[in-house]
């Protein structure tokens, strides 16, 4: 059985050539070139992203807790200076 054999028989089973099944096969291809890049680019904002709001978050909660250090230092100096005058 040769190509042309072949071929007819695609074409007189279903309709569809070779030629119409490496249109498809390479309009798909684009489709994925165009796409996957895009696709990526989405990918690594989102975790780039979520990284930086993990962070803000351990930023946020560092601030609090020097604001609460500080406060108890404060008082700590109150004390002692209440109690050095004391003396």
């Amino acid at each position: 059985m040769s190509s042309k054999d072949i071929r007819n028989t695609l074409k007189k089973e279903n309709g569809v050539t070779v030629y119409m099944m490496m249109n498809t096969i390479s309009l798909f291809m684009c489709i994925l070139i165009l796409i996957l890049p895009n696709i990526y680019l989405h990918n690594s904002i989102y975790y780039k992203s979520r990284k930086i709001a993990h962070y803000n978050h351990i930023y946020q909660t560092l601030l609090a807790e020097q604001k609460i250090i500080r406060h108890k230092l404060e008082e700590v100096k109150f004390q002692e200076n209440v109690l050095s005058q004391e003396n």
